[in-house]
């Protein structure tokens, strides 16, 4: 017996503690599942809460983006608008136009500029209150719902939790004992009722009303609300949304009377100053199918609940108003002997165009009024919307583009439900962060007040119409010395006070009277007939100039002539140098575009001179050698890119480096023909003569190597003579900077000093053409010496180097 009962006792405990450990396990597993529900769940909503700032981004962008595009207009159109004003005024340039359609005119461009200032300004309000209510939400209501170091630790569970367990859990055994079911008691009865069928461990009903539920083994909830963020937005386009609407309706009746008025400027300049019929008309055509396609662009015919106080459709009968200006025009200005029947046919036309300007005023104020819905509109991808306490005009609802924060949310959100778990029956905005305000009308005030003053306009325009058709053409202006022209405008107008009793007093500001003229008629002809007769007498005294240098340089050479001759060197293989470059020691430097040349030793001696071959290197970027000078510290090259470049020292082992100086490129706009650079030996500053590409002076410059640009500091004026005419002349310095020198393609050369005071130009050698050679680059060194390049005609010919003796 005592066995038997052992027996069962070690069958019971061993059972209960299976069935501990397996209900441990179940804990443990449940645990890792309640951390990781818990942090996935916060993981998910901090990305939702970052597509809702993307939102708060997204439809701030909109109103700013469409903003930017009006101020575009507007700042194009302001200065287009001031220019018919100001700068292209009418009966400036030419006889005033009739007062009939400059009526017309003025009105439409004034009318026009108001709603430019208007519309430019509201736009301005709406992007700077939509970016400010943006900054707002999202520095303060749209943040990432982080959890706190309380939260994690309430989420977290220890092992030794399991012991706070109830036992029928802790010794459940798996399915012969069922989990016990979760119940309450029923208000009504008093009596304990199964709050859910479903059975579940105590455990799993403590974490859902924990971190989130109803208690009842089901996940919370949270009412189909809409999110807060897109509650919060909507109220703040509630401070935004009409400037952003006015100003686009502002943008459309802008250039409905610009376009009136530019076909009324044309017509105008056409007719007084061109005198001309039919472009008028052309470019009246043009005009007016672009002011109609607009208008059928813009302006939707939707009926207005309630009815509607001008329901003319007179938008689509304005743009053709031009059209009858023109036809008034065309007869006004004809050669129709004058007669009251063809006056009143102008004053017929001009009467109609005054009646549709005032009807259709009346009209854009009709079209531009607030409007209730009557009814939410539904939302269609890709559509405007905007919620059903807004009274937008439903004339423009399809250029308004206007999209607020929606009132529904398809996709739930996760910051509600957290929020409903945590025992709210229900999500509202805070009483606080609501803005249940009425719709903004002080936009509409303002645009209201611009379409009253357009309106008042009209009105008194037509009243003066009537005065002056009565009583005449501007009589109520002075009228002492007038001519008359009909039927309903005078040519020219009366003078004004200061301009009685003089010469021009019956001239108009675009005839004899002009602004920028005070010169008399004789004194004007006589500056006239001055300026032909120099730029006559230009070319004679350049030719003589040149005749005279000619003739000296041919009478009276210099000793350096009689004794120049060829000098022997022993070139390198396959070099062809162009330019040559002295030192100050009687070196000198020979070059060829491609950056090869020979550095020239005893020069002038009679035996054959030295010639030590080297390559430039370091520049090859930089493009082909134009210019070489020989200063103090080096070689300095110049680029056919405008670069400067100079090689410190002497060449070895046959490289000769250079580098790139900090001085700015030479190149201009107008492109170089030729250059040389070299370095002041008294300033150390870099200095370049250039000639520019069509030109035949030479301009020279200075800079610093740190300077950003090369300044001006002087023009060499070569004299104009057959040897100096046609291809442009090689260029090089001294290697103290102090003397230019300015070789030609017939052997004609040239020296002028750099230094102050001294401008002369002298001739060191005479033109050598009829030796037949092709002369190139050339030098002074060594007292007073010159070398000069020469190429023997025929392929392939070896370079030849003329040296002369020193003067006398």
């Amino acid at each position: 017996m005592a066995t038997a009962a052992a027996e069962v006792a070690a069958v019971g405990t061993a059972a209960a503690a299976t069935a501990f450990r397996y209900n441990r396990e179940n804990y443990m597993f449940d645990q890792g599942l309640r951390w990781g529900r818990f942090t996935t769940g916060y993981s998910m909503a901090m990305a939702q809460a970052a597509m809702y700032r993307e939102d708060i981004r997204d439809l701030t962008a909109f109103t700013v983006t469409k903003a930017d595009t009006y101020h575009t207009v507007g700042v194009i159109f302001f200065v287009l608008n001031f220019q018919l004003i100001m700068a292209g005024r009418l009966g400036v340039h030419g006889p005033s136009p009739p007062g009939w359609l400059l009526g017309l005119y003025w009105t439409n461009i004034c009318s026009a500029l108001m709603f430019l200032v208007t519309f430019t300004w509201m736009a301005m309000h709406a992007a700077a209150r939509a970016t400010a209510g943006a900054a707002y939400m999202l520095t303060r209501h749209v943040r990432l719902p982080i959890p706190t170091p309380a939260m994690l630790d309430k989420a977290r569970k220890t092992g030794n939790t399991y012991e706070q367990q109830r036992v029928a859990d802790v010794f459940r055994v798996p399915f012969a004992m069922p989990a016990p079911q979760h119940v309450e008691e029923d208000p009504d009865t008093g009596m304990q009722m199964p709050k859910s069928d479903r059975r579940m461990p105590k455990w799993y009903r403590d974490e859902v009303e924990q971190l989130g539920g109803k208690g009842d083994g089901a996940a919370a909830t949270a009412p189909e609300q809409n999110p807060e963020h897109f509650e919060l937005y909507r109220g703040l386009q509630n401070e935004w949304w009409a400037h952003d609407v006015y100003s686009r309706i502002g943008v459309l009746y802008f250039m409905s009377h610009w376009l009136t008025s530019a076909s009324l400027y044309s017509m105008c300049h056409i007719f007084t100053e061109l005198r001309c019929i039919w472009p008028a008309y052309t470019v009246t055509a043009c005009f007016v199918a672009a002011h109609r396609g607009v208008l059928t662009l813009d302006i939707v015919h939707k009926p207005r609940e309630g009815g509607s106080v001008m329901c003319l459709p007179v938008e689509k009968v304005v743009p053709y108003i031009p059209f009858l200006c023109v036809v008034g025009m065309t007869i006004d200005y004809s050669i129709l002997t004058p007669s009251p029947v063809w006056t009143g046919i102008i004053y017929t036309l001009a009467w109609v165009c005054y009646i549709i300007e005032l009807a259709y005023a009346l009209r854009l104020y009709d079209l531009a009024a607030p409007c209730v819905q009557m009814q939410e509109r539904e939302e269609a991808p890709g559509r405007p919307w905007w919620p059903q306490e807004w009274p937008l005009p439903p004339a423009f609802e399809g250029i308004v583009y206007m999209v607020a924060a929606p009132k529904r949310s398809e996709q739930p959100c996760l910051q509600q439900e957290m929020k409903a778990a945590k025992g709210k029956t229900g999500y509202e905005v805070p009483a606080k962060r609501a803005r249940g305000a009425p719709p903004p009308t002080i936009a509409w005030k303002l645009f209201r007040g611009a379409l009253i003053t357009t309106i008042s306009m009209w009105v008194l325009i037509i009243i003066g119409r009537a005065f002056e058709q009565v009583n005449g053409e501007r009589w109520l202006l002075k009228q002492e010395n007038r001519m008359e022209r009909w039927p309903s405008h005078m040519q020219p107008w009366m003078s004004p006070w200061t301009r009685k009793g003089a010469r021009d007093e019956m001239c108009h500001a675009g005839g004899c009277d002009r602004r920028l003229s005070n010169v008399e008629p004789g004194q004007q002809d006589l500056a006239v007939a001055a300026q032909r007769l120099a730029s006559a007498l230009g070319p004679i005294a350049d030719a003589l100039e040149g005749h005279a240098i000619a003739q000296r340089a041919t009478t009276t050479p210099s000793p350096n002539y009689a004794t120049t001759r060829s000098q022997k060197v022993a070139w390198p293989a396959e070099l062809r140098p162009a330019l040559l470059a002295p030192s100050a020691d009687g070196a000198l430097v020979a070059l060829e575009a491609g950056r090869k040349g020979a550095l020239l030793r005893e020069v002038g001696a009679a035996a054959a001179a030295s010639a030590a071959s080297f390559v430039i290197e370091g520049i090859e970027e930089l493009g082909e050698i134009m210019g070489a000078v020989w200063v103090r510290e080096g070689l300095v090259v110049t680029t056919i890119g405008g670069s400067v470049a100079e090689c410190g020292g002497l060449p070895e082992a046959g490289v000769w480096s250079c580098r790139r100086v900090g001085a700015p490129t030479l190149l201009l706009p107008e492109g170089m023909a030729v250059a040389a650079a070299g370095r002041s030996a008294q300033t150390g500053r870099l200095q370049a003569a250039v000639v520019f590409e069509g030109e035949e002076s030479i301009v020279l410059f200075e800079a610093d190597e740190d300077a950003s640009e090369w300044l001006p500091a002087g023009e060499v004026h070569v004299p104009h003579t057959p040897h100096t005419a046609g291809a442009a002349p090689h260029l090089t310095m001294t290697p103290s900077g102090e003397e230019l020198i300015i070789s030609f393609h017939d052997g004609l050369v040239l020296q002028r000093s750099l230094t102050a005071g001294e401008q002369r130009i002298e001739t060191v050698a005479p033109p050598r053409a009829a030796l037949g050679k092709h002369w190139h680059s050339a030098c002074g060194f060594g007292g007073k010496r010159i070398a000069h390049l020469a190429t023997p005609p025929g392929p392939g010919a070896a370079p030849e180097l003329f040296v002369s003796s020193a003067s006398a």
